[in-house]
């Protein structure tokens, strides 16, 4: 059971945190099998993501890879294209045994992710989301991390203090948004370095191999 008074929460990124980082890994692997550069794929794919309005479930998926089509005049299909996405999500398994041991130890565990669909069909294969208390999906909740009000949404639905909450994101923006609200934020940056800090809040932690 948890012994730690101080902290009661631990929220967790999806993509590049508790599975591979599938958006960029795929788009990386179309530029490349189109002779385009990854780096501008990647940003240009993620720029209609968000203007699309795609990412926060006001625009569909159709229109999304339309538009991504329509940039770099590809003629793959849309099948195509968005299996060389969804199968780079691929879960890590002592992500999810770590926090199936912070369940078990008594925190509450919450998803809180910049997604859409794609996650619910994973989801629907891989069944990962009973391990969280809360699943916060910007495809559902209509807006996403970049508009810092969401971290307040969440602490609104949590009735927790942001200061007992620990939230792991792998990008730095995010992490600095949560940290303005009093959340406890870990950069992901690899296993190693988040288990280390994850261990030093959490000591009961290092009682458990994360192999």
């Amino acid at each position: 059971m948890r012994n730690n008074k101080k902290y009661s929460v631990v929220m967790f990124d999806f993509g590049g945190v508790i599975a591979e980082e599938g958006f960029v890994q795929g788009m990386k692997a179309i530029a490349e099998k189109h002779g385009l550069d990854p780096s501008f794929v990647e940003k240009t794919a993620t720029a209609i993501l968000y203007d699309s309005g795609y990412l926060c479930g006001k625009s569909t998926e159709e229109a999304f890879w339309e538009s991504f089509k329509r940039k770099f005049d590809l003629n793959e299909s849309v099948q195509d294209l968005r299996n060389e996405v969804l199968s780079r999500f691929v879960l890590r398994p002592w992500m999810l045994k770590l926090i199936r041991t912070l369940h078990d130890l008594g925190y509450a565990t919450v998803l809180l992710t910049d997604q859409t669909n794609w996650i619910e069909e994973i989801n629907e294969k891989a069944s990962f989301y009973d391990i969280f208390d809360y699943v916060f999906n910007s495809y559902r909740l209509g807006k996403s991390k970049h508009d810092g009000t969401i971290f307040q949404d969440v602490l609104n639905t949590l009735h927790e203090d942001p200061g007992s909450i620990i939230f792991v994101d792998d990008k730095e923006e995010n992490v600095t948004l949560a940290k303005k609200l009093g959340i406890v934020g870990i950069l992901y940056k690899n296993k190693a370095e988040l288990l280390r800090d994850l261990c030093l809040l959490l000591p009961e932690l290092s009682r458990t191999s994360f192999d």
